[in-house]
């Protein structure tokens, strides 16, 4: 028993690890530190990017509701690209597992959960 939480304890210290590379702002929807480097620091581009990105998320939820299975995966792959790009890692793996499978009920709600995260917390960045 002790060997398996011993086992379990260094499994969950390697995720916390890998997480915090790959997300050094931690587990917000977007990773700011991820944000800053692709903008090279400017914060003008930076709000330029997140206005980008809420008008995306807004037409994107919008599209997901009529559109058909070719385009909910054009949309996913898409919103992966744009997520990853800035740093929003939770939606853009969100938006990978739904682009697999693009009429699953449960991808489809995980992705939106996301994207309603995402945009919350953008809309918070912006004011």
């Amino acid at each position: 028993m002790a060997a398996a939480t011993r086992q379990m304890e260094e499994t969950s210290a390697i995720e916390l690890v890998d997480d915090a590379v790959r997300c050094p702002s931690g587990r917000r929807p977007i990773d700011l530190v991820h944000l800053a480097r692709q903008t090279s620091g400017n914060r003008g581009l930076e709000t330029e990017v997140l206005g980008l990105l809420m008008r995306h998320l807004e037409l994107f939820d919008h599209r997901l509701e009529i559109a058909g299975e070719d385009e909910c995966r054009f949309i996913a792959h898409a919103l992966k690209g744009t997520a990853r790009n800035i740093g929003a890692f939770p939606l853009a793996d969100a938006a990978q597992r739904f682009e697999s499978s693009a009429l699953d009920d449960a991808a489809v709600a995980v992705l939106r959960a996301e994207l309603h995260a995402t945009a919350r917390f953008v809309r918070s960045l912006l004011g």
